[in-house]
């Protein structure tokens, strides 16, 4: 398949168009949505993108609904870019008023003459017109994976671990559009809400706000990120002077609050696998720079990290605190990461949680007696939150720490994304 940058430089593509091309890139593909996202031409911009965008991603919010709705009228899968019109169409028919459902399908009928084949457009035709009844039914059903457009072994899980009305508020919660937040240490500019979660102010969704804040971004005293991130470096509290450890560290939003919580004294050394993330943890870290706070990169798997690697360094090779933002599932996260449905299997829970405990063994060896450790995700599953540390405290290596406090959050109750902290002590 071609690039999505390449294909829609081609001609005079809309928004819809983009839409449906790049739905059947991440339905063919191993892309995330962010990803495809990126690819966009930059000629491709305002109305046109925001339109892309919006259908982009609520054709996956809405997508499981849709194929649910789509299953009895069909004997076999289409094509991923029959499917891609499917689910955009269907996005449009959920969103919009019922009278404008007529529109809405003869123009996904018309555009889709220039996608497929011939003969699938003829299917296109004929599905598209029941697919508003279909839809209707599936909006009532009894069913709460088809009812909120989620796959049926999370949702399964999520009952039988939260109840069935905890899972419906997770549900209901996780189909809304997530709201975008700032930290800002400053003063926060003309129009931007102040919150419950102190610094955190919520951005205004009517009108372009990234110029207001590029200065505060540029310099260090804000950062675009969800209240939930601020549970892991509450915990840690790390102190002005401290060595701290920032583990699984880019792109660098941990070291952001880290580094005011120091109030910009002591070191903080970042880690994180090599590759393209590295440049943004870089670009993060310059602003928290200074005389009196230095910040090193280490480009290293945590679970081949050792003692002397820090010590060619010159680094300490034992930390005062020590951060551990685990790699997960991003259960907590759906609302602002809509494709992990698509993305996430039952199996990558227990992949998960195996990787978590070892990483949480590795980050260990660094923390000095007396120090602090932080285990946190963004998983809402107890399998990769309570049942790790749980499993490490029963550990050779865990008995030296012992739990000292823990926040989570449960975002039908917090109203932010989910996450789970853990404060580990080091004896």
């Amino acid at each position: 398949m071609r690039s999505i940058k390449f294909t829609l430089s081609k001609g005079t593509p809309s928004g819809w168009d983009a839409a449906v091309l790049l739905t059947e890139a991440y339905l063919s593909g191993n892309q995330k949505a962010d990803q495809l996202l990126e690819q966009l031409p930059e000629a491709f911009s305002g109305d046109q993108r925001n339109s892309c965008q919006s259908l982009f991603l609520g054709a996956l919010r809405h997508g499981h609904r849709t194929r649910h709705a789509l299953k009895p009228m069909l004997r076999k899968a289409p094509r991923p870019i029959v499917e891609a019109i499917f689910l955009v169409a269907g996005f449009e028919l959920y969103d919009r008023p019922a009278e404008k459902g007529p529109q809405i399908i003869h123009h996904a009928v018309e555009r889709s003459k220039a996608l497929v084949k011939q003969p699938e457009q003829g299917l296109l035709n004929a599905v598209l017109r029941k697919l508003p009844q279909a839809l209707e039914a599936a909006c009532d059903s009894p069913q709460l994976a088809a009812r909120f457009s989620h796959p049926d072994w999370l949702v399964n899980g999520w009952v039988e671990h939260f109840g069935t009305e905890a899972c419906q508020q997770l549900l209901e919660w996780d189909q809304r559009i997530p709201a975008t937040y700032l930290k800002c240490f400053g003063s926060a500019p003309e129009g931007f809400t102040p919150t419950d979660w102190p610094h955190f102010y919520k951005v205004p969704g009517d009108r372009p706000w990234l110029p207001d804040i590029r200065p505060l971004l540029l310099s260090g005293q804000a950062y675009i990120k969800d209240p939930s991130t601020r549970l892991a470096p509450g915990l840690l509290a790390p102190r002005p002077g401290d060595a701290v450890l920032d583990l699984c560290a880019a792109p660098g939003g941990k070291a952001f609050d880290l580094a005011h919580l120091m109030q910009g004294c002591g070191q903080i050394v970042a880690v994180d696998l090599p590759g393209a993330r590295i440049d943004r943890l870089e670009e993060n870290l310059a602003k928290l720079r200074s005389d009196t706070l230095s910040c090193e990169i280490v480009e290293c798997d945590l679970l081949e990290i050792s003692k002397q690697t820090f010590e060619a360094r010159a680094l300490p090779a034992h930390y005062d605190a020590v951060m551990l933002d685990a790699p997960c599932s991003n259960t907590g996260v759906i609302q602002r990461r809509t494709d992990v449905k698509w993305r996430l299997r039952a199996k990558d829970i227990e992949a998960c949680a195996k990787l978590q405990l070892q990483l949480l063994h590795s980050a260990s060896r660094f923390v000095q007696p007396g120090g602090h450790l932080v285990y946190s995700t963004c998983s809402i599953e107890a399998a990769e939150n309570q049942d790790v540390v749980d499993a490490f405290l029963a550990s050779k290596t865990g008995a030296a720490f012992k739990l000292a406090d823990k926040a989570i959050s449960l975002p039908w109750q917090t109203g932010h994304d989910g996450a789970g902290a853990f404060l580990l002590l080091r004896s």
